[in-house]
């Protein structure tokens, strides 16, 4: 993931040739998914509720290192997009980018400047984290979003990831008080 103002992950090369000032682009450390965390894992087509047979347990998908606090005009993404994989919006690592560049975005300081984020690929971005509502510009492979910072840190980033983590007993998550999610 590249960052302007800071910068992350594999193809940090993205802004080559933009006539960017190299002092002002940091790149992000972030660790790859483990390759045994797949969709399935994630979102698992039957939870045992009644922990009949073990006691249900959710991934870890590695954190963006940075440091809290620093501001970021442009967090920069290139996406994967395997067409091979039967859904593309199924992708492991398309989620693991874009939550990390949510959680980049939504670390910045609010108020001061508007960031961005721009996702670069083939396919379309998982709208779960970034909607049509914040998209700015959409121009080939290129999607820039002005995310709404305030809602990202509020409610989108503290959703579980994944269906795996709604059977968790209250006591596994750490959790001793009732919290209800309600869908219109």
């Amino acid at each position: 993931m590249l960052v302007r103002n800071a910068c992350a992950g594999p193809g940090s090369r993205m802004l080559d040739g933009y006539g960017t000032n190299p002092n002002l682009i940091h790149v992000i450390q972030l660790d790859y998914a483990e390759s045994k965390i797949t969709w399935e894992v994630l979102y698992p087509e039957w939870i045992d509720e009644e922990e009949e047979s073990e006691v249900p347990s959710c991934p870890h998908l590695p954190e963006p290192k940075f440091s809290k606090g620093l501001h970021f005009d442009l967090i920069a993404a290139k996406l994967p997009c395997s067409s091979g994989s039967g859904s593309r919006s199924r992708d492991v690592a398309r989620l693991h980018l874009q939550l990390a560049a949510a959680k980049v975005a939504a670390g910045s300081p609010a108020g001061r400047h508007p960031v961005h984020v721009l996702f670069v690929t083939d396919c379309f971005p998982i709208p779960n984290l970034f909607t049509c509502k914040n998209l700015v510009m959409r121009r080939g492979k290129n999607w820039l979003y002005k995310p709404d910072l305030h809602l990202l840190k509020a409610k989108k980033l503290q959703l579980p990831i994944g269906s795996c983590q709604l059977a968790l007993p209250l006591d596994a998550k750490g959790q001793h008080d009732s919290h209800f999610l309600f869908f219109n």
